[in-house]
Order: structure tokens, then sequence, then C-alpha cells
């Protein structure tokens, strides 16, 4: 048993067995400095490459993808009306109508009035109104009318409004929903306006509701036909009223330009705002009450607008927010009877000049006569407007004409006149 035990003793005196662990050695896998400058370099050289392709992928695509995004608005274009020779007025037997007839143009003018009233927008303009204490908003309601798409913005055609500049602007469509806007751009010539609204703020249930105007030609317009009044065409409260037409022959004169009225027979307050459709649902005329520039005729139991056809030309240039050229003319087409009768000759007769104008500030003075602009013949006004209108704030105009002299004879006269803009 001792013998056992002192065989057993050494192994417990033995010093412990030391134990050796794995090691893991880490080897250097870039290669060393070679190898890593050459990934280095290959990284870079990578990247270079998808830069190149980054860059001409996005060149080759961005004209798509701005369309759809927020790039520029399409450039919208309202085709210009040709001047028609009117058929002649309705007889008293076209307007002496069965009942059976009358029954039907009645469906007609409330299909027409459905139509149009899709298009139809009330345009709110709040201001803030009292002292620092205590405000009040005032609200000005106007009615204006769709009258383009340009693909980011919904615009809306209506009369100025008669505060100040800078204010809040909401415009409610035709199904009630009520959406910020902004005032695009003024002619304060004719006091109308285009305001719009950002397309991306309208719901797909609203587009269902709401369309665009279609404009038609107030050319064809005759005395005797019916014409529809949307909007406040009475003052401030929604309408819709029919009536006969009236169609003039005499224009109203404003700056640079003649403009064509019509008339609509309705009892009532005629200050008021909106649009005039034909019997089918095409806007033919604009309500404003800046046609008379001395009240004339407001009171006559008649609404008048503005013949859409002589103002698309405006209508154009404010929805794709230009500003409308300015000299500041206003004159009279110089007929053949008048030159065979006082000795005119033939071109545009200055009847007015516009004070501090581009017009004045060149010279030239009421009794002249413009003949040409820019070498271009003017034998009437809507000419001389088609020319203006093709310029920018400016340009010059090279006008050309005569002017009686002291003894009672025309001399030749020529001016230079930078285009503006009526403020």
């Amino acid at each position: 048993m001792d013998e056992q035990k002192n065989q057993e003793q050494p192994e417990l005196n033995e010093a412990p067995e030391e134990y050796s662990f794995l090691q893991e050695v880490i080897k250097d896998e870039a290669g060393g400095p070679k190898r890593l400058k050459a990934k280095i370099l290959r990284m870079i050289g990578l990247g270079f490459i998808f830069g190149i392709v980054a860059c001409f992928s996005f060149c080759l695509l961005y004209p798509v993808i701005s369309e759809h995004l927020s790039g520029n608005p399409e450039e919208v274009t309202i085709p210009k009306d040709t001047e028609e020779e009117p058929e002649g007025e309705v007889t008293e037997a076209e307007k002496e109508k069965p009942e059976e007839e009358f029954a039907v143009m009645m469906d007609q003018l409330d299909e027409a009035a459905r139509k149009v009233r899709k298009s139809v927008a009330e345009i709110r303009v709040i201001s803030p109104e009292g002292n620092s204490e205590k405000t009040v908003d005032s609200v000005e309601k106007l009615s204006g009318v769709i009258m383009a798409d340009n693909g980011q913005e919904l615009l809306i055609l209506g009369q100025a409004p008669g505060g100040k500049s800078g204010e809040k602007i909401e415009i409610v469509l035709a199904d009630e929903t009520l959406h910020p806007a902004a005032l695009k751009m003024e002619d304060v010539n004719l006091d109308l306006c285009v305001y719009s609204i950002n397309r991306a703020d309208i719901s797909e249930k609203t587009w269902e509701k709401i369309s665009v105007a279609a404009l038609g030609s107030s050319y064809a317009v005759q005395t005797g036909n019916i014409g529809i009044l949307l909007g406040k065409p009475f003052g401030t409260e929604d309408a819709v009223s029919y009536g006969k037409i009236i169609s003039y022959e005499e224009k109203a004169k404003k700056a640079d330009g003649e403009y064509g009225f019509i008339g609509v027979e309705a009892a009532g307050f005629s200050g008021g705002s909106g649009v005039i459709a034909n019997l089918e649902g095409q806007i033919i005329g604009v309500i404003s009450h800046s046609i008379f520039s001395d009240g004339t005729g407001a009171n006559d139991g008649r609404i008048y607008g503005y013949g859409i056809s002589d103002i698309k030309g405006i209508l154009e240039l404010l929805s794709n927010g230009s500003l409308i050229p300015y000299v500041g003319i206003l004159g009279t087409d110089v007929t053949e009877e008048m030159s065979e009768q006082r000795g005119i000759p033939s071109g545009v007769y200055v009847d007015e000049i516009e004070a501090d104008s581009p017009a004045m500030e060149a010279g030239v003075q009421c009794g002249d006569v413009i003949t040409s602009i820019n070498g271009e013949s003017v034998s009437r006004m809507q000419f001389y407007n088609n020319q203006l209108m093709d310029q920018k704030e400016g340009d010059t105009l090279r006008l050309q004409g005569f002017r009686k002299g002291a003894g009672g004879e025309y001399v030749d006269i020529s001016f230079t006149v930078t285009v503006g803009t009526k403020k």
C-alpha cells in the first residue's frame, strides 16, 4: 500500500502541464502597400465610370422626368378666331318659336349651363381690416372660369381684385372644395387676371367634377341669340340666367386696342362677374364692368362682357405669366369715308395718349396717324394691336406715320418707342 502511495506521489508533485491554446494568426490580406494601392485605384476607376453613366442617364431622362415632376409648366396656346361676316340678325319668325321648340331650347340651355358650371369657380380675396388691436378679415367674392391646365397649375380667368396685391386668395371649385391660390398675372388695362391653383393639391375626386372651359367665338354671335350668364352676374351671389344677346358693331376703346363686347338682356345689377356662354356650352364673353369707362350702360338692364375672340391673345399671355406689352395709344381706324371727306391718310388715327406712357415719352401726339410698325403696314387698330402683342417689355418699336402741319398738309413723322407695361 505504502509502495503504491509512493508511486502516486511523484505524479502529484510534478509541475502542471502547460496547455497551448490555438492562436489565430491575422494575415495582411491587403497584400502589402502595392496591393492596397491597386485596390484604391480600381475603386476610383469604377466610381468614375459609374459617375459618367449616371450623368449620361440623367441627361437623357431629365426631359421626360421633369414633365411629370416639378418642371416647367407647359405653354398655354389659345387658337385665335377669324372675324366672320354675320349672316344677319335673327328674324321675327325665328324668335317666335312653337311651344315644342321652346321646350327643346330650354333643355339645350339647361344642358349647356350644367356643362359650363363644372368650369365656374368662386374667387375669394381675403384682406385684413382694422387696427393692430382688432383685425377683421374682409372677403371680396368674384367669379371666374377654369381656362387652362398647364400640367403644373390649374388656371382660372377672372376679374382683378379691387384690393391691394399680396392678399390671401382662395378658390372654390365646382365641387365646393376650397384651394389656396395665387394671382399669376394681371392686365390692368382690361381689369382681368389669371389665378392659379397648384395642380398637385387637387384630388382625383375633384377632377371628376370639374373641367376646363371650352372657348367659343364671339365673332359668330348675332343679335337675338340666347346667352347664358353664369357666375355672379348680379353681384355676390351665384346665379344662372338666360337672356337675349345684343351684338354691337362698336368696340370698347382701351390703350393699344379695341375690344368687341356683347350685352345680354337681364334685369338686375350689372356690376357682377362671371361669363357668358352659348347653347353649345362654350364661353363667348367675360363679364366686366370696365367696358364703359364713364359708366354708360351700367344700369340699362343688360349685362355686358368682352367678346372672347378679341381678348384671346391677352389671355394667352396672362396664362403663360407674360406681361402685357404697353405703349399707351388709343386710336381709331381711318375708314375710306373719313379719308375721302377729311383728307386723313389711311392708318390708325391717334385719339388719345395716356399720361406718362411710352408713347407720350416718345413724342406721339393726338391727331397723328400711325401707318406702320417696324416696317409692317398698319391700316387698322387690330393690326397695330397684333404687332404690339408680339413684343416684350424693353423692346423698341419704330412707328411711322403722318402729322398735320401748320398749313394743313400732312408731313412724315417717325418715332422710336420703348415698349413698357401698364402699372
